[in-house]
């Protein structure tokens, strides 16, 4: 978990997010893996013919947590080595089991169902499981493949499949799933590329009628199991399952098998009439059979399979006179295991000689979605849990929802463990999205219930221990009504009064932080604040004895006794983070805020509570116990959350620490500026001064600067004063650094930014060559250009005047003047070009007309006045006599 991202950072991973390029066709994704507890790997394999060196660009695997967009990257893998052809990389969870301990170790693997990978070279997708930039809730999930997910299950390429998947916004798993389905916890196949495990020839896919049930009323449904080794595409050929009724050779109702059935895997078709533990798979009308029909199984209209024998009517249902017990009508029928191909005349007798099929009673539907003689989960008969009863007066009787002993933090906070945060705030927001997540309501009455157990006491399980006094008492002595002496009620630890009034808000009943008290303590703690009132209140009396609380009346502050401080802290911590305000439709709870002062009166029904950073250092002073712990078990066995700051107690600091002045990321404190020039013209030297910055009398500080370019830092000095030299460019650019300021302990990075000016490209030309020529005549012009930088290229080109036929070499010109009518001038412009700069001189040649013979320029024409001015362009513009 990390609370910062610099904005470097941010930006690169935004750019590079950006760029696409072809696929490699040979590195892909082929194995998934997210399974129960830390049981998570992923498979890279090449695919290709030759080895690939993956040093010689960068090959990444990148995890995109909970809807990330390609500006937040979270754990990222860099493949490295040489990957020979047909060989495989594996990348797994380091608190997995050991089967699944294949390759390496790495924090990519910190994936749930809900999370985006994604493989680059270069920057570039070439491959992806999931779709980043969103979140689907708990998994990804195929509308047309009802047993695909990306959560519980083991997911492995098709080996059809040659090319990576490059969008990685693109939905998934698309319209073309390239998935193959196994059972959670599977990993043989780990370590190699294909659908099989590995070292194994799998056996091919056979397709059978695994389960037939013809129960009472509209109680019917028909199982087809994949019972071989390999997946089977049912879209590559025309597999399907037709009803034929009553004797008939003429097919009834049909379904059209589709999609992949993996090995193991089943399609269920119940009758939509039926109860609802029939309903498994899909709703169909081939159901609509009694049990004198018959059903075939085809693959391209070749039976592979049937149930009851087609033609022919047995009357009310077939029967097998070696077994008393067998009848198609009014049982449940499944499949033997030992039956390994199938029944493929349709029209021979039913059962046969050889009956293939095991006997359950009418209305059995605990096999329905597996193969196999067994129940799906391989019991008789699944044992009906006996409901707990709440030893107290009154009480409701609970039902578990979830179980603390299968419980594992690292999987339940693993959107904020693997997280990229860029505040405090951000994170909390996290944290109370996941305990928000599986919150069940409780009712104010099964608080009662719920306090039972959490607050039991240690060494007596018939009674609960309270809050403010610590003495235990008996389950039973709850207050429902009538005197609290020797009762316990229920404490609202975030006084309810201070947002939450109602009962029908989830605060109310929230038993996070809801705790056993003596009716009279609590009354006296009332909705004060919590807070450091030992000095200044008065101690709280219980039966004649002190107990630990004290009671500010003035300030209307609560101090509870030491033993619970941290238990007060952690609780509204969990109350504050808890309530966000962002699902107040759901909840109707305000956004809860714990501040750091008291209240005022005038606040009391505000959804504030006090002081925060009294709780904080709470926090420190009483350390988490085994019946805080407890506690927390025990809620969430009921209630289905928990509280993150007792099962992560560094969260506490993570969240608050800096609001507290206990900052998880502390930075140097420095005074004083750094003097840098606005701009400096390209090629000047110029300094950018820290030496004023100091961090306290007789502090010594150490710097680091580097200039940052793209997404790389380049290191460029380690004194206060930075000394450099302006590149030269192409035009006005900025220079970015970062200042990292230390005193051997703590940092603090500044950053520093500089305009650069491009100087514009300046050339001394000169032009020698006759520049005054008669029209037809040639001419050469020579440039010359003094101090011209290396490599400098020259171009002409004739701006104006009639078109001249001209070349030009370097920095010489040939022209041949054009006929004209009129003496007029010719203008070439030399270009000089210099890294991409340029510099523009031009020159002018001027062409004379010559004279048609016999022709003479009339006399005062060169008077321009009179009526001779209008008439001289006109005989100006005389053409040539042949």
């Amino acid at each position: 978990m990390r609370i910062k991202m610099s904005a470097v950072a941010t930006a690169t991973a935004i750019v590079l997010g950006a760029f696409s390029s072809a696929a490699s066709a040979d590195l892909l994704i082929t194995e998934y893996i997210e399974g129960s507890s830390n049981n998570k790997a992923i498979e890279i394999s090449n695919l290709g013919s030759s080895a690939i060196d993956l040093d010689a660009n960068v090959y990444k695997l990148t995890l995109f947590g909970n809807g990330a967009d390609a500006s937040a990257p979270g754990n990222t893998e860099t493949l490295t080595g040489t990957l020979q052809p047909g060989k495989s990389l594996v990348f797994h969870n380091s608190g997995a089991a050991d089967v699944f301990k294949v390759g390496n170790a790495s924090t990519v693997t910190f994936f749930n169902g809900d999370d985006a990978l994604v493989l680059t070279k270069d920057d570039a997708v070439i491959d992806r499981f999931g779709k980043r930039g969103e979140d689907p809730g708990s998994a990804w999930t195929d509308p047309n493949d009802a047993n695909f997910s990306t959560a519980n299950k083991t997911l492995r390429r098709k080996a059809s499949v040659t090319s990576g998947d490059t969008v990685a916004e693109a939905d998934f798993p698309g319209a073309v799933n390239q998935w193959v389905v196994f059972d959670t916890d599977t990993s043989d196949g780990l370590g190699c590329s294909g659908e099989s495990a590995c070292g194994s020839e799998a056996t091919p896919g056979l397709l059978l009628l695994t389960e037939y049930i013809e129960g009472s009323s509209n109680n019917k449904a028909i199982e087809i199991s994949n019972v071989g080794g390999t997946a089977i595409d049912l879209d590559a050929n025309v597999y399907k399952l037709t009803l034929f009724g009553n004797g008939s050779t003429d097919p009834g109702n049909t379904e059209t098998l589709t999609g992949t059935l993996a090995p193991g895997k089943s399609l269920v078709f119940h009758n939509s009439g039926a109860a609802d533990a029939f309903k498994i798979g899909n709703a169909s009308t081939v159901t609509f059979f009694n049990g004198d029909d018959a059903l075939v199984l085809t693959k391209d209209d070749v039976v592979i399979d049937r149930f009851g024998k087609r033609g022919e009517d047995p009357g009310s249902a077939w029967t097998d006179p070696n077994d008393a017990n067998f009848s198609s009508a009014n049982k449940t029928l499944r499949r033997k295991a030992s039956v390994t191909a199938g029944d493929t005349v349709a029209e021979a007798d039913f059962p046969g000689a050889n009956n293939q099929w095991a006997v359950f009673d009418v209305d059995t539907a605990d096999g329905l979605g597996c193969a196999g003689e067994n129940t799906c989960d391989g019991s008789v008969t699944p044992p009906v849990p006996e409901p707990e009863t709440g030893p107290c007066t009154g009480c409701e009787t609970l039902t578990p929802v979830a179980d603390p002993k299968t419980f594992n933090a690292e999987i339940y906070y693993s959107d904020v463990l693997s997280g990229n945060f860029s505040s405090a705030e951000e994170l909390k927001n996290a944290l109370s999205a996941i305990i928000a997540k599986d919150h069940k309501y409780l009712t104010y009455k099964q608080v009662w219930s719920t306090l039972t157990y959490a607050d039991q006491d240690p060494a007596n399980d018939k009674n609960v221990i309270e809050i403010y006094t610590g003495s235990s008492i008996s389950k039973y002595d709850n207050l429902g009504s009538g005197s609290g002496v020797g009762k316990w009620n229920r404490e609202h630890v975030w006084a309810k009064s201070h947002g939450f009034p109602s009962e029908s808000q989830w605060g109310y009943t929230d038993a996070h932080h809801l705790r056993p008290s003596d009716p009279g303590i609590n009354s006296a703690r009332s909705n004060n604040d919590f807070g450091a009132c030992k000095d200044t209140g008065e101690e709280v009396l219980f039966n004649g004895v002190g107990t630990g609380n004290y009671l500010d009346k003035t300030t209307d502050c609560w101090e509870p006794r030491d033993e619970v401080k941290g238990d007060v802290a952690r609780m509204l911590m969990y109350m504050d983070t808890r309530y966000q305000g962002t699902d107040t439709a759901t909840t109707q709870m305000p956004d809860l805020v714990a501040v750091d002062r008291l209240t005022t009166a005038d606040e009391d029904s505000a959804p504030l509570i006090g002081t925060l950073c009294t709780l904080y250092a709470w926090n420190q002073l009483d350390a988490i116990d085994t019946f805080e712990q407890n506690r927390n078990n025990q809620v969430y066995k009921y209630q289905g959350n928990r509280n993150p700051f007792i099962d992560r107690p560094e969260l506490v600091k993570e969240v608050y620490g800096a609001v507290c002045g206990d900052d998880p990321n502390p930075v140097l404190e420095v005074e004083g500026d750094i003097v840098t020039p606005d701009s400096v013209t390209e090629g000047a030297a110029y300094t950018i001064d820290a030496s004023a910055i100091k961090a306290g009398e007789g502090v010594v500080l150490t710097y680091k600067w580097e200039q940052i370019v793209g997404e790389e830092k380049t290191v460029v000095g380690s004194e206060a004063i930075l000394s450099l030299t302006a590149p030269m460019v192409k035009a006005d650019e900025t220079l970015n650094f970062t200042l990292t300021i230390s005193d051997g302990s703590l940092e603090t990075i500044k950053d520093v930014s500089l305009s650069v000016m491009n100087v514009p490209l300046t050339l001394n030309v000169e032009f020698a060559g006759t520049t005054k020529v008669t029209e037809g005549d040639k001419t050469t012009i020579t440039a010359t250009v003094t101090d011209a930088p290396e490599g400098t290229q020259y171009s002409w080109k004739q701006v104006s005047g009639d078109t001249a036929v001209f070349t030009a070499a370097g920095l010489t010109l040939d022209v041949t003047s054009p006929s004209v009518n009129i003496d007029q001038v010719l203008v070439f412009e030399l270009t000089a070009t210099v890294d991409e700069e340029s510099f523009s001189k031009s020159v002018s040649i001027e062409v004379i007309n010559t004279e048609d013979t016999g022709w003479t320029k009339p006399e005062g024409a060169g008077s321009l006045g009179g009526f001779m001015t209008l008439l001289l362009p006109l005989m100006w513009l005389r053409r040539r006599q042949g």
